[in-house]
């Protein structure tokens, strides 16, 4: 085993197997045949499995129960995995584990390791700790149990003076560098409907449209990404020329209510009535008439995987 990798981040395999409920055999069978799970060896030659390897097991059994086969998902990525199963499964609360059984760290302690590096402007300790969360709890999770936190977790560190302005800018900006490039792999080759995903003119803030692209490039949808301050014609004449069944819209509390307003109305006017349009953000606007409004990411999920049934 390479010796930077610390023993403590691997598993035997009657340990992967109790975590899993997989048996030994058939984890050894499928390594064997298809060559996952991966393993490192020992200098003794004893196999250990990484513990990142849990939750993609744990999804494989439930497709397995699902009715598909081992050949076509043991290989599979949790993203993956995700996609074929649906999101609802992925949205079910699973009882809480504690860290001796999973060896993961609190999800609380995880946001203020990262609070810790914006703190010291350690880029390395924040980008491998968002690939390191998003490999092992999968690109649903992130959003929902960290990326969601952390931000409101900057949001305030910020307004109370705990964080500069300067420490919040670094901060989202590595978030955001990474959020893009995620959604992009998740959304390559994607046939699936597409989604339009815009904020209105003069709003700057693209955290919550970028988490809202991941989400919906899970739910199957193929995303057009306008990003922020879009102009309102580019809007509309986007979703026309690419025939979207939906546009999304993100509205932070930065941008006036009235003039809002009167965007989405003169936006609602133009598009076709069959185009699905969606408000979320920090904003405090209301669905309007053909205008719905989504407060979080996981009524977000249920409402777009129905749409997209």
């Amino acid at each position: 085993m390479n010796n930077l990798l610390k023993i403590e981040d691997y598993l035997s395999i009657g340990e992967l197997s109790k975590q899993t409920g997989i048996g030994v055999h058939t984890l050894r069978v499928w390594e064997k045949r298809y060559g996952a799970p991966l393993s490192e060896r020992l200098p003794s030659g004893h196999r250990r499995y990484p513990k990142e390897e849990v939750p993609r097991l744990r999804a494989i059994a439930r497709a397995l129960e699902s009715g598909y086969r081992a050949s076509k998902v043991v290989t599979g990525t949790l993203e993956e995995l995700q996609k074929l199963l649906g999101a609802q499964d992925f949205m079910r609360t699973n009882p809480e584990l504690s860290d001796s059984e999973t060896g993961q760290v609190s999800k609380e302690l995880t946001t203020e390791k990262w609070i810790e590096a914006i703190h010291q402007y350690d880029e390395e300790t924040l980008s491998h700790g968002f690939y390191e969360i998003w490999s092992k709890e999968g690109p649903l999770n992130f959003i929902l149990d960290y990326s969601v936190p952390l931000v409101g977790r900057i949001g305030n560190g910020w307004a109370n003076g705990e964080l500069t302005i300067g420490q919040e800018h670094f901060a989202t900006s590595h978030l955001s560098d990474f959020l893009s490039s995620k959604w992009r792999q998740l959304n390559v080759r994607k046939d699936g409907p597409i989604a339009v995903l815009s904020t209105l003119p003069e709003e700057t803030h693209n955290l919550g449209l970028l988490m809202c692209a991941v989400v919906t490039c899970i739910a199957g949808f193929r995303v057009v990404y306008l990003g922020p301050n879009s102009p309102i014609e580019d809007i509309i004449k986007t979703t026309e020329h690419c025939e979207a069944q939906l546009l999304c819209l993100s509205i932070s509390n930065c941008v006036q209510p009235k003039m809002a307003k009167d965007q989405l109305k003169k936006i609602r006017n133009a598009l076709n009535k069959n185009t699905n349009m969606i408000i979320g953000g920090e904003g405090g606007l209301d669905a309007a008439p053909g205008i719905n409004r989504l407060n979080n990411f996981s009524d977000y999920l249920e409402w777009i995987s129905q749409l997209n049934k």
